[in-house]
C-alpha cells in the first residue's frame, strides 16, 4: 500500500465517523446518548486508523498471517492453493472446503493498482507457489 493511500485511509477513517455523528445530529438532538455516541464515533475512528494502517501480509515457514481491516486470519501455509491477484486474495483449503481471505494491504485505489502493491502480490504469488 503506497504511503498516499495510507494516509487517505487515516484521514478518512477519522472523519467518516464524525461527519455520521454530525449527521446523526438532528435525530439525536440534546439526548443523553450524545457524549457516549461521540466517545464511541472516535474509538471506531481511533481502531479503523490503526487497523488499516496495519493491514498487510507476514510470512513464516509454517503460516502466513493475513492482518486485514477487522481481523487477523493465521493461515497454515501447507493449506494455500493460491493467490488470486484479480481478487486480491490467498486461496486456502480447510477441513469444510476452500476459503478465501481478502489482501487488503494489495487492494486496488482509485487509480487502479499501485505497483508496490502489484509487485508484492507477485512476490507473495511466488512465494507460496515455491512452497
Amino acid at each position: 500500500m503506497s504511503a498516499h493511500s495510507q494516509v487517505a485511509i487515516i484521514v478518512l477513517s477519522w472523519l467518516l465517523p464524525f461527519g455520521a455523528f454530525v449527521l446523526a445530529g438532528p435525530v439525536i438532538g440534546g439526548s443523553p446518548l450524545k457524549l457516549p455516541l461521540l466517545v464511541a464515533a472516535l474509538l471506531i475512528a481511533v481502531t479503523l486508523s490503526v487497523r488499516g494502517a496495519e493491514c498487510g501480509v507476514d510470512c513464516a515457514a509454517d503460516t502466513i498471517r493475513v492482518r486485514g481491516w477487522v481481523r487477523t486470519v493465521s493461515i497454515p501455509t501447507s493449506a494455500v492453493i493460491l493467490v488470486d491477484p484479480d481478487r486480491y486474495a490467498l486461496i486456502w483449503r480447510e477441513a469444510d472446503g476452500e476459503r478465501l481471505t481478502r489482501l487488503y494491504a494489495f487492494g486496488r485505489s482509485r487509480r487502479g493498482m499501485d505497483r508496490h502493491s502489484r509487485e508484492s502480490l507477485d512476490q507473495l504469488a511466488d512465494w507460496v507457489s515455491s512452497r
